[in-house]
């Protein structure tokens, strides 16, 4: 039994400082839109909350899953990590054109009446946390997470105060806020490139090429779709609501689901270097069958207990920290509630997956994921609104889990 708790804890212990770039990075997200939620009207945080929705979905979709790619590419050989980064941001820097006009052309469709200036703010924001995201996914890849969290620290530091003094005391428009945002997000780039140099990684042109860009894309666009498509079905809902009812209704929906994905927070820290562990492995299936049954048993406990807690005391919640205004938010985190084990484990599932270098199985689950949540959003947000959203989310994530399992278990027997 002692040894059985002891290898628990390693793994627990031995994800420290991914615990801690979590629950600081949740932490952060949750503060600033706790901030805005208390601060402005309704339909205004529902406005704040649709353009990140869109900024997020658009970066996910030129990400093309490089960060991914790079990481398992530097776990399997740590001597290509100079090349292997340079050409990932390179291609990543390359493509912000594309995802700027795309987000550019949604904007002046369907939210016309959304001031183009506060877009560009958010969309440069945002997509330099993609940046940042490949600086550490080849950190990752180096399992240096120590260098990332302090890199994520810093500028999270000075936003979250910076916020506070214009919220409270100047009156910052929501503008200058986004601003400081900005600039933060970009001080984490610089910091966290910094770290990569201390690697011996430094950002090179040399020997780069459009025949090098699509023989790294051709490998990683799989992966990236897997990516794009479970995060379509995780913000879809969103924007059909923003479409079909508006955007009050957006503000009430994001809380109770943002406490919800806050709370995932508890275990995906275990997941980070986990990919990392299973890439290393090279299909061994003895070795990924152990790291299935430890990180299984540590990801149910953790989300048995979660869940019960945000099912039990929903109410007290909301009012707690977002006033009475939004008490049609406890209904939400009530129903999301019952789907924290499904995404701990599809989760695991997905990344096992992935490590083991199954990205088109993935791709291909969280595509049929995704037509099933959309179609049916579409179907019963109109009459039910964000009790549908809710109910909808809760099937999807219990759909992932069973297709992922029943595909691994499929891959281990044979």
């Amino acid at each position: 039994m002692k040894a059985e708790i002891g290898k628990y804890w390693e793994i627990v212990s031995g994800s420290k400082y991914v615990l801690l770039i979590n629950v600081t990075d949740k932490l952060f997200s949750f503060a600033v839109m706790l901030m805005l939620a208390r601060k402005l009207p309704a339909d205004n945080y529902g406005i704040i909350v649709t353009l990140f929705t869109l900024t997020i979905i658009l970066a996910a979709v030129f990400d093309l899953g490089l960060p991914l790619f790079l990481q398992r590419e530097i776990s399997l050989n740590p001597s290509t990590a100079p090349d292997m980064f340079s050409k990932a941001f390179l291609t990543g820097i390359i493509l912000f054109v594309f995802y700027f006009a795309l987000g550019s052309l949604v904007l002046f469709v369907l939210y016309p009446d959304i001031p183009f200036s506060l877009y560009v703010i958010i969309s440069l924001m945002i997509y330099g946390s993609s940046l940042v995201n490949i600086c550490n996914k080849a950190l990752s890849a180096l399992n240096d997470f120590k260098s990332q969290f302090l890199s994520f620290l810093i500028p999270r530091i000075l936003i979250t105060s910076l916020f506070v003094i214009g919220l409270f005391y100047y009156l910052f428009s929501v503008k200058i806020l986004m601003v400081i945002m900005l600039a933060g997000f970009s001080l984490n780039l610089l910091l966290v490139y910094l770290s990569l140099s201390k690697h011996k990684i430094k950002f090179t042109l040399s020997g780069y090429s459009l025949k090098h860009m699509q023989a790294m894309l051709s490998l990683s666009i799989p992966l990236g779709l897997a990516v794009v498509f479970n995060l379509l079905y995780d913000k879809v809902d969103v924007i059909l609501l923003s479409l079909l009812t508006d955007f009050s209704e957006v503000a009430y929906y994001n809380i109770g689901y943002g406490i919800f994905k806050a709370a995932t927070l508890s275990f995906s820290f275990l997941l980070v270097p986990g990919f990392t562990k299973v890439a290393s492995l090279n299909r061994n299936k003895d070795g990924i069958s152990s790291f299935f049954r430890q990180y299984a048993v540590i990801i149910s406990l953790i989300c048995a207990m979660i869940s019960a807690i945000l099912f039990l005391f929903p109410d007290f919640i909301i009012d707690t920290l977002y006033t009475s205004r939004f008490y049609k938010s406890a209904a939400v985190l009530r129903i999301l509630s019952v789907g924290i084990i499904a995404v701990g484990m599809n989760n695991l599932t997905g990344i096992i997956l992935n490590g083991m270098g199954y990205f088109k199985i993935v791709m291909y689950i969280t595509l049929y994921a995704l037509a099933m949540n959309t179609g049916l959003n579409i179907l019963f947000i109109p009459g039910f609104g964000i009790i549908a959203a809710s109910y909808i989310t809760l099937l999807t994530e219990f759909f992932i889990l069973i297709m992922e399992y029943y595909y691994y278990r499929k891959i281990m027997k044979n």
